[in-house]
């Protein structure tokens, strides 16, 4: 359901609806995600959607007896440990939209033990009239003889299919999974890869030649602070697929409807 059919923000609305459907498990997609926006003085938005809505969800869900699992992020992590985060380490996030997530997590958890919660990480997918990081990039590289990337931020990319294929698992052994905390992205050597490192894939794939630069993140200045590192460690038995993978497939998708 898009939010005029349901506005998780509202909290007696989205009671009644729910109680309506009845359903066996909410499955919450809701998100506002422009992170450089959230960095205005406390953000409405990212805080009602981001915070107050999935916390509305648990209390609802908790009430009525639903399974509800929600997604959160990598942006939860200060990205200072130089290497992966794991489910278990603590959350300290360094910008509004990452604090929003944070919050969600823990008064969601308080309300609803059972909460399933999905951290993720720079998603793509879909097509080419959605914007993401292979299609940008990709579109860029077709007009520009060379490109600027930074090269010192480091993550994992998820393709939202393996996504989705996990997050069907997870509903499949519901019962196994409650309460548990997943970090789901696709796999990539220790610590992670860069944008130059995913780029550089992208146009290999794409078979297009110009010059990359690798460049600084200081060379790319925003309001929000992103993590140098927050490359997601994956400890459960539902288990995504390399990186290189997915980008391959994908790429083989949109150039087949272009």
């Amino acid at each position: 359901m898009d939010k005029d059919r349901l506005d998780i923000t509202d909290l007696d609305k989205a009671y009644k609806k729910v109680n309506l459907i009845r359903p066996d498990i909410i499955l919450n997609l809701a998100a506002y995600t422009d992170v450089e926006n959230a960095e205005k003085l406390w953000n409405k938005m990212n805080y009602e959607v981001n915070a107050i809505g999935v916390y509305n969800l648990a209390k609802i869900s908790k009430e009525l007896g639903v399974d509800l699992i929600t997604i959160s992020t990598d942006y939860v992590f200060d990205g200072t440990q130089k290497k992966w985060y794991n489910e278990n380490n603590v959350p300290m996030p360094t910008n509004q939209y990452g604090m929003a997530k944070y919050i969600w997590e823990k008064l969601a958890k308080s309300e609803n033990k059972n909460v399933i919660i999905i951290r993720t990480s720079w998603l793509y997918g879909w097509g080419m009239k959605f914007k993401n990081f292979v299609n940008t990039i990709t579109e860029l590289a077709k007009k520009k003889k060379e490109l600027k990337v930074i090269n010192d931020q480091f993550w994992n990319p998820t393709y939202t299919k393996d996504l989705s294929e996990a997050i069907v698992k997870i509903i499949g052994s519901i019962r196994k999974y409650r309460g548990k905390i997943f970090h789901f992205s696709n796999t990539t050597k220790w610590n992670g890869i860069s944008w130059f490192d995913f780029s550089k894939e992208i146009l290999k794939l794409n078979k297009i030649n110009i010059k990359l630069i690798p460049s600084r993140s200081d060379e790319f200045p925003t309001k929000a602070q992103r993590p140098k590192y927050s490359k997601l460690l994956n400890n459960s038995d539902i288990k995504l697929k390399k990186w290189q993978d997915w980008l391959s497939k994908y790429i083989h998708l949109i150039r087949t409807w272009i």
